[in-house]
Formats: structure tokens, sequence, C-alpha cells
């Protein structure tokens, strides 16, 4: 047996360890804000001198966004990005909330068809938040449901998109979505505007959904629709990611395995619309070939690039990838990545792009995993809705009360 002084060494041993490992949390949980030197200047209401005046976009974040000028400490017992990934897949699988959405589904110009999920708590004039879901995801990922409450909490309506097979609806075409294809997503956001006219509209975007908005705003460019845009966990470069991913063992072997799993799983849900064959000159798309992909280079090679007429997975990635379309991003936008995210390394993180363009913040953690920037001891929270939801309340505010109604104010 254990004599009372060994179990006091392990005890205090234990301690001991413990404290270091807060102590290497807190030193390393400074949220880092890259910006150019002259961000846009951004029109607010100047108290003192009762006019409208302006400020860079960089100081009014800093300012305003107080969570991105303080820390992110993760969970203890979450101390790193895998930690946290794994533990938000986990969370989102098990105990999964229930939101009552209102669906709308938005018929596509080919006669394919999408799925809008409605939050319209806030009422019918308050500001739509637009988001657009990850990899093979839905309105009913953990990460977009740990958003919804907050979100709706502080005077926003939410728009959320389910792309062409996600979210339960049936595709209509022999067509599913892919990091190329912005133009359902354009659509979408073009009827939102024209059914709210007047209304602000911010885009936000996770993951493959973060790089589908921002290839989306950046084509756009002046001529976007959206008052701002967010993007987090972006993959930016899917040649480089893939390459990045699928170059460690447990990339290759867990995360990608894991994702490829849910692609075959989402083709199987409308692998009879692909059976048939088809008149389109583009290569067929074989089951047989499908159900053998192990990783997600498998997948893109016998669906994604087939599906959208592309030669190979390396122009499928080269074209779909959002960088080459960040620097024509033309609104306010803020990058949220985590530099030990165990699927997004931060050898992609587009920083020389985000210097050049002043409608760009980009905001950089530590320790949070892709998706996850859980904190808490308890009952862990996710960090990530203050800095989004601040962003967005910020411009949203600053735009309503110096181009509008000076004396309203967004619930805070």
């Amino acid at each position: 047996m254990l004599q009372a002084q060994d179990i006091s060494h392990t005890v205090g041993t234990v301690v001991v360890l413990a404290w270091l490992l807060l102590l290497y949390l807190w030193l390393h949980s400074h949220v880092k804000l890259v910006h150019g030197p002259d961000t846009v200047q951004v029109p607010v209401w100047d108290k003192e001198r009762k006019r409208v005046s302006s400020v860079s976009l960089a100081q009014l974040v800093r300012l305003n966004c107080t969570s991105l000028s303080a820390r992110f400490l993760p969970t203890p017992y979450l101390p790193n990005g895998h930690f946290q990934t794994i533990f938000s897949g986990l969370t989102g699988r098990l105990g999964k909330k229930v939101v009552a959405y209102d669906r709308e589904l938005l018929n596509l110009p080919d006669d394919g068809v999408l799925a809008i999920d409605w939050i319209n708590s806030a009422g019918a004039e308050a500001p739509i938040l637009i988001i657009v879901h990850g990899i093979s995801g839905s309105s009913t990922d953990g990460y977009i449901l740990d958003l919804i409450p907050e979100a709706s909490a502080k005077g926003f309506r939410l728009a959320v998109l389910n792309l062409r097979g996600c979210g339960g609806v049936a595709i209509t075409t022999p067509q599913l979505y892919s990091a190329s294809n912005t133009e359902d997503v354009r659509k979408a956001i073009e009827y939102i505007h024209t059914k709210n006219p007047g209304t602000a509209l911010i885009g936000i975007g996770f993951s493959l959904g973060a790089n589908i908005l921002m290839k989306c705003v950046g084509e756009d460019s002046s001529k976007s629709l959206l008052l701002a845009s967010i993007s987090v966990a972006n993959p930016y470069d899917l040649n480089v990611g893939s390459v990045m991913l699928h170059s460690t063992w447990i990339g290759r072997e867990f995360y990608s395995r894991l994702m490829t799993f849910s692609l075959v799983a989402l083709f199987k849900r409308h692998e009879k619309m692909f059976a048939s064959p088809s008149d389109s000159p583009r290569e067929p798309i074989r089951l047989a070939a499908v159900l053998k992909s192990k990783y997600i280079a498998d997948y893109d090679e016998s669906v994604t690039r087939r599906n959208y007429g592309f030669r190979n997975t390396s122009e499928y990635y080269r074209m779909g990838s959002c960088a080459q379309y960040i620097p024509d991003i033309a609104i306010p936008t803020l990058f949220l990545s985590d530099l030990n995210d165990p699927i997004v390394a931060p050898s992609v993180i587009p920083c020389a792009d985000v210097l050049s363009n002043p409608n760009i913040i980009l905001a950089t953690t530590r320790n949070g995993g892709h998706i996850g920037w859980y904190e808490g001891l308890l009952f862990p929270t996710r960090w990530y809705p203050k800095p989004v939801l601040e962003f967005s309340n910020t411009i949203v505010k600053v735009s309503v009360i110096a181009l509008t109604d000076k004396s309203f104010v967004l619930n805070t």
C-alpha cells in the first residue's frame, strides 16, 4: 500500500505539473491581430462634434472587439489543437442541441436546390447573419448550434445555408456542393437581400464554408451585397493544405479518413441520382471508386473534380481555393484562425495578402484547434462566438448609426 508520504509526493507533483500547464497556456494565450498599416476608414458618429467622422477598421476592432484584445485561454484538459478538435467532434455528435429552424427551400437556376434554415426570434427588422457550414456539414453542426443562442441574444436573425445534398435535402440534379462552386452561395445571398431590402447582411463561413464564402466575396469584390464577412478556420489554399494534412500520420489516417467517411456517406445518400448514364461530356462518377475512397483526395478524384469538370484534383484544389481571391475582398472582413489547428496548417494563412488588403483583419490564437476554441473548466464553452459577434455587432452599429438613425443601438 502507498504510504501517506508517497501519496503526498504524488499529489504535489500533479499540482506542480498542473500549474506549469496553466502557466504555459497563459503565456501562449494572447490573441494576435494582423493587418495592414492603413486599414479602410469606417464611418462613425462623433458624439462631441455631432457629425459623421471616420476611424480605421483596425482601430474600430481594437476598441470594440474586446475579445480580440484579450486572451484565449483553453480549457486545461483540452490543452492543444488535437484535444480541442476531437472534443469538438465528439460534442457535435453526443447530446446534440435541438434548434427549431424555419426551413425554406431555394430553387437554383440549374434546377438544383439548397435549404435556408431561419432563426427569426430577433424580429423582422434585425440584421441577418448568413452562415455557411463546413465539409459535409449542415445547420445542425455543433459549432453552428453553439453560435445561435448568443447571436439571437445580440439581436441577430440567422439564415443558415445547407448546401446541395446537405442538411437532409435531396438533390434534384446530379450535382453536389464543392469548394469551387460559389454561385449557390451567391444566389442565396441575392435572394436574402431581395427578401429583406435595406437589412444589414453579414456572411460567416466555417472551415470549407469559409473558403467558399471568401471566394465568393473576393469574386464579387466591391459589388458584394454583404455589409461584412467573417472567415472561421478557413483552409485558404486547398492544394497546400491537402499536402500538409496528409504529411503526418494523424492528419492522414485520422482526420482525413474521418472526413472522407462523412463525404462518402453523404454521396451514398444521393447515389441514385448518379446511377443513370449522363449526357454530360464530363467523366462519369463510378460508385465502386467512391466507396474505395480512403482519403479526401481519393474522394475528390472519384467525385468532386469529375462532378465539376476539372481535369485532376490539383486543378480543382487550385481553382477552388479562396487564397487567390483574397486581394480582391472589398468589404470589412475578419479572418479567425488558430495556429495549432491540426487540419489547417499555419503556413497556409495568407498573412502577406492580409497585410496588403486594407479591408481585412486577421486574428490568430493558439491551442484552439479546428473550430474548437473551448474555454472554461467544468462546462467548457466556445470562445469564438465572442469575436464573431463583437465584430458583427460593431460593423452593424457603425453603419446604421453613421448612415441612418444615430439613435439606434444594437443590443450589447
